[in-house]
């Protein structure tokens, strides 16, 4: 549905984007993860159009029809949500049928609001509609950008559970951006991490899950998770890798009792321990940390 092959963006003092390559198939939910400015809006709107590559290709398959959701774009607070629909039908040449908007607004629990005013609506009802309009004209492929930013915990799960359906039975491929992996996981199909403007793995949800089942570490959350990760080594000689404030070593869950002494005769606050059954964070982190320590 949507090939990316070889993507640069540079601007007049560095290169923004480097060798950026990519598929989205379909009906895939594809998500892109990544760190504040690590480059996950610049390829959404490269792909949408609305940035200029420098090099590269951007592929879109015949006669689909690509929408988005892009958080800064603004509704007119003063028409009603009917309207706004039929606005953005007529700006795409594409015919409105209100039973049909009404279904896709129900989906997204926004049918009570149908005759309201944008203005009426809540911040987050408002990326809702945003989200809702390009499925109205039954779009092909979806680019969300941010979308969870302003959603409360039942929103975003509402959302992860109807995109997953749109997916599935309407073969609509989707490709989304988050920052954090629990925005994301257990929907999606593919996880692409982001970083400065490259993408530094591609693996799909399954296989990440897959690596991480294994019993056999410890996970400590603490104060000073630098410290902590030195003092385990030093006392198990055992890799310790940090995720966040978590610090996670390769030990048998039965030997907790041993790690939270050696943390605490050496004077570090702890304030967790736990079997790591599986941990997405933990490999993002070490993708993240291991190309710091490279540069």
């Amino acid at each position: 549905m949507l090939t990316v092959t070889n993507l640069e963006k540079a601007d007049s003092k560095k290169m923004l984007m480097t060798d950026v390559n990519l598929t989205l198939h379909e009906g895939e939910i594809l998500a892109l993860v990544g760190e504040h400015a690590s480059g996950k809006s610049l390829l959404s709107k490269l792909i949408l159009t609305l940035s200029h590559k420098t090099r590269g290709s951007i592929k879109v398959s015949a006669n689909q029809y690509m929408g988005a959701f892009i958080p800064h774009e603004q509704l007119m607070p003063h028409i009603t949500v009917k309207n706004a629909i039929k606005d953005y039908c007529k700006l795409r040449d594409h015919a409105y049928h209100g039973r049909n908007a009404k279904n896709i607004l129900a989906l997204f629990n926004l049918r009570k609001h149908y005759n309201h005013k944008i203005s009426e609506l809540t911040l987050a009802e408002r990326d809702l509609l945003k989200m809702s309009l390009p499925l109205i004209l039954r779009t092909d492929i979806l680019i969300l950008d941010n979308p969870f930013a302003n959603l409360d915990k039942q929103q975003a799960k509402d959302l992860r559970v109807l995109l997953k359906k749109i997916g599935k039975e309407l073969r609509t491929s989707i490709m989304v951006t988050a920052s954090k992996i629990s925005a994301v996981e257990e929907f999606c199909d593919t996880i692409a991490f982001i970083d400065d403007g490259m993408i530094i793995s591609i693996q799909s949800y399954n296989a990440m899950v897959a690596r991480e089942l294994d019993n056999a570490k410890l996970g400590v959350t603490v104060a000073e998770p630098n410290y902590a990760a030195k003092v385990l080594e030093d006392v198990f000689q055992v890799p310790a890798r940090l995720c966040g404030d978590q610090v996670i070593v390769n030990l048998k869950p039965e030997r907790v009792q041993d790690v939270v002494d050696a943390l605490v005769n050496a004077h570090v606050t702890v304030i967790s321990a736990q079997r790591v059954f599986r941990s997405l964070d933990y490999q993002y982190w070490e993708l993240i940390n291991s190309r710091k320590k490279y540069y």
